[in-house]
């Protein structure tokens, strides 16, 4: 097993096309590990970035044709457009009250 990267929150923001201000809200969030040591006086935060396990392509394609589910796009649409025109015609009748 590989032992975590760290990477200040300036390079990983650049990184991941983000703004520093949207990662340093994740880091307090807790969405994103963070490490703080210090270096030449000074406190430096550091986003630890944990390998990721690449599952085996042998046990992916084992999986059954079975367990995959089967979706009907046309009777989903049809009951979607349905609650949209519901949804679309309460609006209008509160419009007209007002």
């Amino acid at each position: 097993m590989q032992s975590p990267e760290l990477m200040t929150i300036q390079k990983y923001a650049a990184k991941k096309r983000l703004s520093i201000h949207t990662v340093v809200k994740k880091t307090m969030n807790g969405e994103l590990p963070i490490v703080t040591k210090e270096e030449n006086g000074k406190e430096v935060t550091y986003i630890v970035i944990t390998p990721q396990v690449q599952n085996n392509p042998a046990e992916a394609s084992n999986q059954n044709p079975e367990e995959t589910i089967e979706i009907d796009y046309k009777k989903e649409y049809d009951a979607l457009h349905k609650e949209y025109l519901i949804l679309k015609t309460k609006y209008e009748k509160l419009l007209e009250r007002q």
